[in-house]
């Protein structure tokens, strides 16, 4: 796969022709402000395709010069969002904002948005720091809860040809109980992917890079090391953020309304374990994804995706064809791969309101479904969300709601290889499999530099027990189910989790916040021992990352 992907890198690279914008990383947040101006001013001048994130500053900026003329009507707290936007792509902006009359000696901190910039004729640079601080109160820790991170981003054009972005970080870190509780049950790190634990503290190296380039106007390539997610909700039911990154190349085309999106990666089936506290060295397995979704702006408001992945053993030729029908290529290999198909779907009504939708087919047979004996066959996941902008006719109050469910061993297959997994955590929803889930999610924010965020996520499951395999854990053998029939949504031992959060941040400079979280998680089993209830406090300075989220 590596050598594929080199090699489709060398040969695509001869056909630079345009100037080429790196990719806003994944931070939900962020792409909140940028769904709440889509919802507010998109029409059919200035659409916006955001379901595939990352995407691109090129066209983020593009959008919001189209919407400048709004300024003047904005609230206060959406001018302020406006300039955060406009200030934090500049290279495509040219923003007003980002001018800062109280730089660094003249050197740092020149423009709000970054440490230091250089530019040039034929290359320009951006550079940051990256930190997390955190501390905590957790009374089922073993210690006090704590986070520290440092690393550095940078990103940049060489020729106004080839982008690129590289992130590094290192943490040292006591998370709460449920989360060492869920890496000790699993083998498995939430959003990452190598880990050392000593005494209950877990050492994280993280590493993100890319180069991305256009072949053409309407054409562009992206290869590297990183993260990617699909879809407009808290969750997402098709590839979510929530596993560790890997080794991807991409090609984003954009024709008019259509856009349509390929995406070859090579993941990590499985880890070689040195001892019960960590990974060890050694040559982990590899399994290989390709997916490819078509988007189309149906209405300037209506927009449908339909997509397909497959998951395989080993890295096939025939599924880097970036436009064959892959179902079709597996049935000829003999139907040795997992494949799963679906849609998504986003309107936008009114300038106040977002509805949102995901549907998931791994395997159906609809005269078992008409049926209604609960056959083990019948595969998949639905999402269906909603959003309110300024809800109730309150400035800067946004609500969302959001229902996910997904059926017993959904995701799953005959061997953990050609489960929808990396580095043994789920590619899409953290629960895996066999649950129902609701979310209700508020954002409001009182004051520019202040923003107040409450969630409330209950979801109904079915645990493992004596060896059984229920259909909630993707890295057990569909083999090893328990009946070919009868099987229904939360099978096994019946568990409700419920998580409240409730947080408040402020931003201090452009990227630079303080967080106060307060999370109260109750884990209700119908096997007692695994009751468990909690209530976290924490404290944290955080400066260019987004906040680290155990919503699970």
């Amino acid at each position: 796969m590596k050598k594929l992907l080199v090699l489709f890198f060398i040969v695509v690279c001869q056909s630079i022709v345009q100037a080429q914008s790196t990719f806003i990383p994944y931070n939900r947040d962020y792409y909140h402000l940028i769904d709440r101006f889509q919802i507010k001013y998109g029409n059919q001048e200035n659409l916006l395709q955001t379901t595939f994130k990352p995407i691109r500053r090129e066209d983020l900026s593009e959008f919001l010069l189209k919407i400048a003329s709004n300024y003047d009507s904005l609230s206060a707290q959406d001018k302020f969002n406006f300039e955060y936007l406009m200030n934090d792509n500049w290279e495509w902006t040219n923003s007003p904002y980002n001018e800062n009359d109280k730089s660094w000696w003249d050197l740092l901190y020149t423009k709000k948005s970054d440490l230091f910039y250089y530019t040039a004729d034929n290359f320009s640079l951006r550079i940051n720091p990256v930190a997390e601080f955190t501390i905590g109160n957790d009374p089922d820790a073993i210690r006090r809860v704590f986070t520290n991170t440092r690393g550095i981003e940078a990103q940049g054009m060489i020729d106004d040809k080839i982008g690129f972005y590289t992130f590094l970080t290192t943490t040292q870190a006591v998370f709460p109980y449920y989360v060492r509780q869920r890496i000790l049950d699993r083998n498995a790190f939430p959003n990452e992917g190598f880990w050392k634990r000593d005494d209950g503290e877990y050492d994280l190296t993280h590493a993100r890079g890319y180069i991305t380039f256009d072949l053409s106007k309407s054409i562009d390539i992206q290869a590297g090391y990183d993260k990617k997610f699909i879809g407009h909700g808290l969750r997402s039911m098709v590839l979510s953020d929530f596993s560790s990154p890997f080794l991807f190349g991409q090609i984003n085309t954009r024709l008019g309304k259509f856009q349509y999106t390929n995406l070859f990666g090579q993941l990590t089936s499985d880890i070689i374990f040195a001892n019960a506290n960590s990974p060890g060295d050694g040559d982990y397995p590899k399994k290989y994804l390709s997916m490819h979704r078509l988007g189309v702006n149906i209405t300037n408001s209506l927009e449908i995706g339909v997509f397909e992945t497959i998951i395989s053993s080993q890295a096939n030729i025939n599924y880097f064809n970036p436009i064959v029908f892959y179902r079709a290529v597996e049935q000829q290999e003999g139907s040795p791969d997992n494949v799963l198909i679906g849609l998504d779907i986003n309107v936008n009504l009114k300038g106040k309101y977002q509805f949102y939708g995901q549907f998931m087919i791994d395997e159906f047979v609809i005269d078992a479904l008409r049926s209604g004996n609960g056959d083990w066959r019948n595969k998949f996941g639905v999402q269906l969300g909603a959003k309110y902008i300024d809800a109730f006719d309150v400035p800067n109050l946004d609500l969302q709601a959001e229902f996910n469910v997904a059926r017993p061993y959904f995701y799953a297959s005959d061997t953990s290889v050609l489960s929808y997994t990396n580095y043994r955590n789920p590619l899409a929803h953290p629960m895996g499999a066999n649950f129902r889930e609701f979310v209700l999610a508020g954002r409001y924010q009182p004051l520019s530099k202040l923003s107040v965020v409450g969630k409330i996520i209950r979801t109904n499951f079915g645990e493992d027990q004596n060896g059984l395999n229920y259909g909630g854990n993707l890295l057990l053998s569909t083999d090893d189910r328990i009946g070919n029939l009868g099987n229904s949504i939360g099978q096994g031992v019946a568990t409700t989790n419920t998580y409240l959060e409730v947080s408040a941040s402020y931003m201090l400079l452009q990227n630079l916040f303080v967080d106060l979280r307060n999370i109260y998680r109750s884990f209700d089993s119908d096997i007692s021992s695994r009751t468990k209830t909690s209530f976290i406090t924490m404290l944290s300075l955080r400066w260019n990352l987004p906040q680290r989220q155990h919503e699970f």
